[in-house]
């Protein structure tokens, strides 16, 4: 039963977008995943009670966590709907990774489950260039989990990657780098030219992991030559993706001339909205952190701690703002940071905590991946868990809130983790 039940929140998770298509409400799909997930830590806690026993990473910071969010709405003029909201909107990804470590999944189950989720990233792929067929290239609709949140055009693929990287740096097959070329054009088809870096950044530092593993250098050839190759293909694909976009070319269409100035300049503008003539403080994503850091010192030190409470600008249908963060703060669109969604919230002291946990499993796994094996798809596995975690903060800090928020992406991220913890030794169960 247990087994069927994830294999069900991972599907909806992932087919979302093509069920909303179908006439399906998002907010009704949302709240079917989260009421079996809830389901799943029920069930859980009955083994919980029966072995007296509660497993899992990071509980104590995680319990300091959520007192810090309790306090800030107990200071704040924010409702409780407001604090269900906010604990609602990553909370529950943290009952489905806790309910993980207290259920019993067999080796087995583990293995379909992620066979599983590598099927509904591949589907992906035919369901994106269908799009483009049919469509033409455009932000919305991604693959079939997404209709409206473009982001995840950058976000999902860079998972699928960071797999892919970790199995070519392993196997040393090229048939996966061929694959990465295939996810990279999900986020080329929703025009995201920023998921070409974020590939740089992930595959130069999985390389680097990847070496200083096997021969406990900083640079070495293995590192050299695997950079080289990628960083090739990486350019020409570069080249030909600012030639056919209209909007990365100063002609402004098709097949137009690769100008680097034009390019950085459109760039510049792009990250930058608010210094360019924008009425919106934190318009763009370079600006938003720092506005909201301004935001809080004018509230007094205490909201730089503390927030301005959970939920305080949390999108939704029960509070009085349809935008409360450009509504409120005038920060735009440069606030859809994870950075800022959890800063203005619950402070500095609750950020530090939030990624203090997040942090816990990178070096968890991290230690894992060193740890001599002969087990070559379980160094794949670690290698991966490596990655998702830059994907995590890399995402919190410079991109989005998607691997805080979005179903597919966050549970994704918390059972591959949980598969490499669980296999393991090397994690402490009640810490």
């Amino acid at each position: 039963m247990i087994f069927y039940l994830i294999s069900l929140i991972f599907i909806l998770s992932f087919m979302k977008g093509a069920l909303e298509l179908l006439g399906l409400s998002e907010s009704i799909l949302q709240l079917i995943i989260e009421f079996l997930i809830v389901l799943l830590f029920t069930y859980s806690l009955l083994n919980v009670l029966k072995n007296k026993k509660f497993l899992g990473p990071g509980v104590i910071i995680n319990i300091l966590l959520f007192s810090i969010i309790l306090f800030s709405f107990l200071v704040n003029n924010v409702s409780i709907t407001q604090m269900i909201l906010f604990i609602r909107k990553f909370g529950i990804y943290y009952l489905f990774f806790y309910a993980l470590f207290n259920t019993d999944l067999g080796s087995i189950q583990k293995d379909k489950l992620l066979k599983l989720i590598i099927f509904l990233f591949l589907i992906q792929i035919p369901a994106s260039f269908i799009k483009l067929v049919v469509l033409g290239t455009q932000e919305k609709i991604v693959g079939i989990i997404s209709v409206q949140e473009g982001s995840l055009a950058t976000i999902m693929p860079l998972m699928a990657i960071s797999y892919l990287i970790a199995n070519y740096l392993e196997l040393k097959n090229m048939k996966f780098i061929v694959v990465i070329f295939l996810f990279i054009g999900i986020g080329l088809i929703s025009n995201k030219m920023g998921i070409l870096f974020y590939v740089m950044i992930l595959f130069i530092t999985l390389s680097y992991f990847y070496s200083n593993k096997y021969s406990n250098t900083l640079i070495n050839t293995i590192f050299i030559r695997k950079l080289f190759t990628v960083s090739i293909l990486l350019v020409f694909l570069f080249m030909a993706f600012v030639s056919l976009n209209p909007r990365a070319n100063p002609e402004h269409q098709v097949g137009g001339s690769i100008d680097i100035e034009f390019l950085m300049n459109y760039i510049e503008d792009y990250q930058n909205l608010d210094l360019k003539g924008s009425r919106v403080e934190g318009d763009g994503r370079f600006q938003a952190p720092v506005v909201a850091l301004d935001r809080l010192k004018e509230g007094g030190y205490f909201n730089l701690l503390f927030g301005f409470g959970p939920g305080d600008i949390v999108k939704s249908s029960y509070t009085k703002y349809k935008d409360p963060l450009l509504q409120k703060y005038n920060i735009g669109y440069g606030g859809r940071l994870g950075l800022v969604w959890i800063l203005m919230q619950i402070g500095i002291i609750g950020m530090v905590l939030f990624l203090l946990f997040h942090f816990l499993l990178f070096k968890k796994t991290w230690k894992i991946y060193h740890v001599e094996s002969s087990d070559k798809r379980f160094n794949v596995l670690a290698l991966t868990t490596v990655g998702f975690s830059l994907i995590y903060f890399l995402d919190f800090f410079t991109y989005s809130t998607q691997m805080i928020k979005t179903p597919g992406m966050a549970i994704t991220y918390y059972f591959v983790i949980y598969y490499i913890l669980s296999n393991t030794n090397n994690f402490e169960e009640k810490t």
